[in-house]
């Protein structure tokens, strides 16, 4: 019999952050070049235990056009929990990510963080700005651990 309260079956989307701006690019070409999480978009702590199943993005306005490949991409701590390439993106495009499921678990008080990760081959490209969505779940406490 599995388990039966319903309270952990929710999964609802929700929206985590609005018109995420990342700034523009500092250097040209160089594969690592990533722009980090703003300081004013900061993602929800977690009350509970939550794994996060689904991510999306909404393009509010368009990345620079030399921007390819970009990754929009959800950590926790340093492990990859989502990827959406967003390189070509324009305003209103929608992306969705694949989820690894092993890093997308997060225990009560903790955040993801995020990054624009990816190539800009002129410094001054803008990273766009974007509106991020996560599915979420909560689940239960796990045995003896607390959280």
């Amino acid at each position: 019999m599995g388990y039966s309260d319903q309270k952990y079956y929710a999964r609802p989307l929700v929206k985590v952050a609005s018109a995420i701006a990342f700034g523009t690019s500092t250097g040209a070409g160089t594969a690592s070049n990533s722009l980090a999480q703003p300081a004013a978009s900061q993602l929800p702590e977690f009350i509970n235990r939550t794994k996060i199943t689904m991510v999306e993005a909404i393009a509010v306005t368009a990345i620079a056009a030399n921007a390819n490949p970009v990754n929009l991409t959800i950590l926790n701590g340093t492990n990859i929990v989502a990827q959406i390439p967003v390189g070509t993106f324009t305003a209103g495009q929608v992306g969705t990510a694949t989820v690894t499921s092993a890093n997308a678990v997060f225990t009560a008080g903790t955040q993801p963080t995020m990054a624009l990760i990816g190539t800009f081959t002129a410094s001054g490209g803008t990273s766009g700005t974007w509106d991020l969505y996560f599915e979420q779940q909560e689940l239960p406490v796990n045995p003896g651990s607390g959280s």
